[in-house]
């Protein structure tokens, strides 16, 4: 076991002339870099590759890495403590070198197109539901939570730790990502003191978790991947560590802000680059990184192939079928969505581009309020997540609009009609809607998973003035009104706010998935606040048409019949609240849907 560095504290109380006691509090922990300094990458100097070679946007190049095999039982303990750090937070940004990009957003072709809103029909059914709190306060602040869901468990990463679960909530495993753990989940792969921005899923395709951190270090960038050895992540994982340092005109790059997805070609990981040195500017574009499986799903070499793109802050789709390539999606203006596919991933890469109409937005230009005072910042308008069902690409950020300065989560469904693969195809809006549940409301962070039939669900932050800020969900199904979503439901709220600042990072990302056990239900992952910092909380439910109790597609006298007739039991079917009685809050909700 490791000896961790405590500072103890004592304190004297006294009061008037009454005796002096001694009281001996509990130790609060040092942050790893409270000097604000990285410490050892892992590597020997000697060690550390030399900068690798891409000439500009629409290069490309090669690369491998070989295994590290860890058996994740033989770690002790197998859950670190759970309680909330106690000490001193700080954001990776701090210790990352400065870095930024021009953000300023440009004006698009105008257009009539609206985006719609929400309805008062609840599509949010908990009756079979999973909540538990997750990982709470780490060193690190925002805990930027993504999840991964399997058959039998669930996994989840923060900045900079990583559990997962069974799906009833029991804890199975808990540690650090970087070299502060027993041992960290990445440090046997020589991993050094500093990961940041970690991600995950569960490849569907290839029954298969897989969890990606980045780490940068004084001349050396990596992206370090780990793949379980089979569906259950209990046991082997085969770890890569990927060299990430490219040199363009001189100039030598490190990654930052990942995306993350994967389709029945590959696993993508999409990086923001930032200079480490040389003469060039501080932004170099995108770096998208497609892994080859082959070799990892039995413990092999990991080949990769790397292309530049112009643009940043792209996000990769998970496409869980596995019946579409990949496509990378970003904000190009005002008014366009741009998508991205790459033909060839994994040979010799070339993009093409397809920009898309969306309703005239703005960066979120007013921070969400608190009831205490602190604002939150919702970050810019990059997207959050991207996933594709169906011939179809979801994906959602937040905004503000030039009639509303409340910050508000937007989403976006793109039917592809064929595009990429008829290259005369031009890929159009089908729908677009908004999350206002109130006029003083700000919702932000949307993250959203869609099942194969179409069912959508959607997590985000939503706060005011007098809202402290809570996780909420939204959810459809293909029979409503384009646009809409129905009536959110709360499944957590804060009992504290922010007060390190005026302007608090409340995150880069939440994260949301289909439970690929049962395409029905979903899960969901967000943070709260608390008295003792941040806590992440994950939430399981279905989406569906609440009140059709004969399941005919509509919710009307029929439904109203089952339920009389059941009224004053406890049958199981008409008990929509599911409170052990048939009652007039189901009646309520009966013909709250009515058609």
């Amino acid at each position: 076991m490791k000896i961790k560095s405590l500072a103890a504290a004592i304190i004297v109380i006294s009061s008037g002339c009454s005796t002096t006691s001694d009281q001996t509090v509990e130790p609060v922990p040092v942050h790893p870099f409270a000097s604000g300094v990285t410490g050892p990458s892992g590597r020997a100097v000697e060690e550390i590759p030399p900068p690798y070679q891409i000439a500009g946007f629409g290069s490309s190049a090669r690369g491998s890495a070989a295994p590290v095999i860890i058996d994740t039982r033989r770690f002790d303990p197998q859950v670190m403590d759970r309680k909330p750090w106690r000490g001193e937070t700080k954001r990776p940004g701090e210790i990352l070198p400065k870095h930024g990009r021009d953000k300023t957003l440009k004006a698009g072709k105008p257009n009539d197109l609206k985006s719609n809103g929400m309805t008062s029909r609840p599509r949010i059914d908990t009756k079979e539901s999973s909540f538990f709190p997750a990982i709470s306060q780490s060193p690190w602040t925002p805990p930027d939570p993504s999840i991964a869901v399997g058959m039998n468990h669930v996994l989840e990463t923060v900045n900079m730790e990583i559990a997962w679960y069974d799906k009833d909530g029991t804890p199975l495993f808990q540690q650090t990502l970087d070299s502060t753990g027993e041992p960290g989940f990445f440090e046997e792969l020589g991993a050094g003191s500093f990961t940041f921005d970690p991600k995950c899923f569960y490849d569907t395709i290839r029954d298969r978790y897989v969890v990606l951190a980045l780490e940068h270090y004084t001349g050396e960038s990596w992206i370090t991947l780990a793949v379980s050895d089979d569906g259950d992540p209990d046991g082997l994982w085969y770890k890569y560590r990927t060299w990430a340092l490219p040199e363009i005109d001189e100039t030598t790059y490190w990654v930052d802000y990942p995306g993350f997805g994967f389709d029945d070609r590959g696993w993508y990981v999409t990086s923001n680059l930032f200079r480490e040195s040389g003469p060039g500017g501080g932004f170099g574009g995108t770096l998208l990184r497609s892994f080859d499986p082959t070799g990892a799903l039995e413990g092999g070499d990991l080949e990769y192939v790397d292309l530049l793109i112009s643009g940043g802050s792209h996000q990769v789709s998970q496409v869980p079928d596995g019946d579409a390539p990949a496509l990378l999606a970003r904000i190009y203006d005002s008014t366009t969505l741009q998508l991205v596919h790459v033909d060839d991933p994994l040979g010799e890469p070339e993009a093409s581009f397809a920009e898309i109409a969306i309703p005239e937005y703005q960066y979120p230009d007013d921070r969400p309020p608190t009831p205490g005072g602190t604002t939150l910042n919702s970050l810019d308008g990059r997207l959050m997540n991207v996933m594709m069902r169906n011939g179809t690409l979801w994906t959602g950020h937040s905004i503000s609009t030039p009639e509303i300065s409340n910050t508000v989560s937007r989403w976006y469904e793109v039917d592809l009609q064929d595009w990429p693969s008829d290259a005369d195809a031009a890929p159009d809006l089908l729908q677009s809607g908004e999350i206002r549940p109130s006029p003083m409301a700000h919702t932000c962070f949307p993250a959203i998973a869609v099942n194969q039939d179409g069912h959508a669900a959607i997590i985000y932050t939503m706060s005011s003035e007098i809202d402290f800020p809570s996780l909420q969900v939204a959810g459809r199904i293909p029979s409503d009104p384009l646009g809409t979503l129905g009536a959110p439901a709360q499944l957590a709220i804060s009992n504290a706010v922010p007060t390190s600042d005026n302007s608090y990072r409340w995150g880069d990302y939440f994260d949301a998935a289909v439970d690929p056990a049962d395409d029905t239900v979903f899960w969901v992952v967000g943070q709260i606040y608390t008295p003792d910092g941040w806590l992440t909380d994950v939430s399981s439910f279905s989406i569906s048409q609440i009140g059709d109790l004969n399941l005919d597609g509509l919710v009307d006298g029929a439904d109203l019949s089952i339920l009389l007739s059941a009224w004053g039991t406890d049958d199981a079917l008409a008990d929509l609240n599911d409170d052990g009685t048939v009652d007039g809050i189901d009646l309520t909700i009966i013909l709250g849907n009515w058609d």
